[in-house]
């Protein structure tokens, strides 16, 4: 019986390896049935843009980024005020900054990706449960195999349980 067990565990973990499982991909010649809108200009959109204008966010709302000219004009504005000005100038600047940093941590998230991480706490009974499982009954014995089953149920019931709530 254990010999025939272990064998049934390895044709199983064989046969859910082999490459017949592998994902087939249409090759660039078959029509998939979705196209693709032709574009006139040729090069990339990140190459059409100034890179001294390309920023990333992970917010929602665009980033604006000043030209040149501008930024010249505000620093030669700043290098004009006086060393009390400018006191005043950077405690404005701190006070804004603490204000969108706050009104930041209050927004919605807007995208629906939330910063939980790790899997599911069912899930991960599961899998533990699951491994536990087949461990024990690849040891074999009696009191392991009994444990194995046990312990592939248990885990099978957090699946379900897992599975219900998606």
């Amino acid at each position: 019986m254990k010999n025939l067990l272990f064998v049934f565990v390895v044709v199983l973990l064989a046969a859910c390896s082999s490459s017949q499982q592998v994902a087939k991909f249409p090759s660039s010649k078959v029509d998939v049935g979705y196209h693709v809108a032709k574009t006139t200009n040729t090069q990339p959109a990140a190459a059409m843009e100034e890179p001294s204008t390309l920023t990333a966010s992970t917010s929602a709302q665009p980033v604006f980024v000043p030209s040149e000219g501008a930024r010249t004009q505000v620093k030669e504005a700043y290098s004009k005020l006086s060393k009390q000005e400018k006191k005043e100038v950077r405690q404005l600047l701190k006070k804004e900054i603490k204000a969108i940093a706050k009104s930041n941590k209050k927004a919605p998230n807007l995208d629906g990706v939330t910063a939980k991480t790790g899997i599911d706490y069912d899930l991960k009974l599961a899998a533990i449960f699951g491994a536990v499982g087949i461990v024990g009954l690849i040891i074999g014995g009696n009191v392991f195999n009994v444990i194995g089953a046990i312990a592939l149920i248990i885990g099978l019931v957090f699946f379900v349980k897992w599975l219900i709530r998606q």
